[in-house]
């Protein structure tokens, strides 16, 4: 006698059906319950003071680094000069490219109208 569930099919009445389909539908509940429960749990860490949590314990190492870094210049004042002077430069020409960049940004954009 073979179990193979296509040979079988004749044999299933409609009551075993309805029973099987039944089961499906429990266990697809349950799966959906179960998803629902876990995606819970990964986005538990991003709550409000578990988000606190994390980053501060993520960003400890990077910080110390930096500080670090702002330190060695600090102790060596005739690298900071420079650096200052660079990074001032920068923002003036920063202050100047940003707005002309949206001015043509806006133009190229088709969606939005162009400024009055």
């Amino acid at each position: 006698m073979t179990t193979h569930p296509t040979k079988l099919s004749h044999v299933h009445t409609a009551a075993s059906l309805a029973q099987r389909r039944d089961a499906l539908l429990a266990e697809c509940a349950l799966q959906r319950l179960a998803l629902r429960v876990q995606t819970r749990q990964l986005l538990e860490p991003l709550t409000g003071g578990n988000l606190r949590h994390t980053l501060a314990t993520r960003l400890k190492i990077p910080l110390m680094l930096g500080g670090a870094a702002l330190g060695l210049l600090l102790v060596r004042p005739r690298r900071l000069v420079p650096l200052l002077l660079a990074g001032v430069s920068l923002l003036k020409h920063a202050n100047v490219a940003l707005p002309l960049m949206r001015t043509l940004w806006q133009r190229f954009d088709k969606k939005t109208a162009p400024p009055p």
